[in-house]
């Protein structure tokens, strides 16, 4: 049976695909429009072993759902590892999928975890909605500060967002056109906010039948949209088969870096790779578990850490390590928090 190595460009109006064999001869070269009866067309007139290879996009779910069931394999991988691909002068669709065939046939592809799991894959696309409208409170609310300091009003705190703080700085703008500006940031603001308490509620209802949210939420410091994010990213808790890769995937990884034997700089935080919304989930839990009122594991791993290092910041992220490692073995092993869960791998 031949073995087919098949790369897939996909765009929101044309796909284009590249099927090639063990020797790298092209096989199947071709352009179609972006539609699920244009996919099944295609790949129910592929013939042999075929493994299909694409990049990471709004669409890869969608297409990898409606092929997978007509090909042995669909690997989708991360644009950042393939960034040759990206940034080569040369740069087309067709050229896109002939090295995306070319990646998988080489054995040189880095795979992004996708899971099966419709349910699952649906509750994640709410978690990111959800952080997206986050986002984009958090990007209004330094709008409305940096336009107030246009006008030599230097406002801190969150006063300045509450109905009451709106009314006496918007008083202080001197330019009624620029006041009506920032009351428009305002509006915006509220309608985010709206938008994202809707959302909350969303979540709660889907969470509600997840018993590793509710696993989750007995640890301290985690709140229900921390263990929605945990639970949506992370997808599968055997997915890792040790903590260590786990912080890699959550942005909490030391890189190191050698050459001739020797090291070119200090071990350092690898701010290049993982999910910076895990990171940021791990922060907040380590910041809520900081303030709670009753004694914790992690407030005493951060003192403990402190007076070791005397360095915050590498208290805080052997914190925020430990912090990630208990979220996935409460979840791997079905158990909730204990304070004195021993040691977690």
């Amino acid at each position: 049976m031949v073995k087919l190595y098949v790369g897939l460009y996909v765009g929101s109006r044309l796909c284009h695909v590249v099927a090639i064999d063990g020797d790298g001869k092209a096989i199947l070269d071709k352009g179609f429009a972006t539609s699920e009866a244009n996919l099944r067309e295609v790949f129910q007139g592929l013939r042999g072993e075929v493994h299909v290879h694409l990049e990471a996009c709004d669409l890869a779910a969608w297409v990898r759902r409606v092929i997978k069931p007509l090909v042995n394999e669909v690997v989708v991988s991360h644009p950042k590892t393939n960034r040759w691909i990206a940034v080569d002068p040369r740069k087309n669709d067709r050229l896109d999928a002939r090295k995306l065939a070319d990646l998988l046939r080489l054995g040189n592809v880095h795979a992004v975890y996708m899971t099966d799991d419709d349910d699952l894959l649906a509750f994640k696309q709410v978690v990111q909605m959800y952080d997206r409208l986050a986002q984009q409170a958090t990007r209004l609310k330094i709008q409305v500060k940096a336009r107030l300091r246009s006008q030599g009003l230097i406002a801190t705190g969150e006063d300045v967002y509450s109905k009451l703080g709106r009314v006496e700085w918007l008083g202080q703008v001197r330019s009624a056109q620029v006041r009506d500006a920032i009351r428009i940031l305002y509006q915006m603001l509220d309608q985010a906010e709206a938008s994202q308490n809707q959302m909350t509620k969303l979540l709660r209802s889907m969470a509600d039948g997840r018993v590793a949210v509710r696993r989750l939420e007995t640890v301290p410091g985690v709140g229900l949209i921390s263990a929605c994010r945990f639970v949506a990213y992370v997808q599968d808790p055997n997915r890792f088969s040790s903590r260590e890769k786990l912080w890699r995937y959550c942005g909490l990884a030391v890189t190191h870096k050698s050459s001739d034997g020797q090291p070119l700089t200090h071990p350092r935080l690898d701010r290049t790779s993982g999910n910076p919304r895990l990171k940021n989930m791990s922060r907040q839990v380590f910041l809520g578990a900081m303030r709670a009122s009753e004694e914790n594991m992690f407030q005493r791993l951060y003192h403990s850490a402190m007076a070791a290092s005397q360095k915050a910041n590498h208290a805080r992220l052997s914190v925020q390590r430990k912090i990630v490692a208990v979220l996935r073995a409460l979840w791997k092993e079905d158990k909730d928090y204990m304070e004195n869960m021993g040691e977690v791998r």
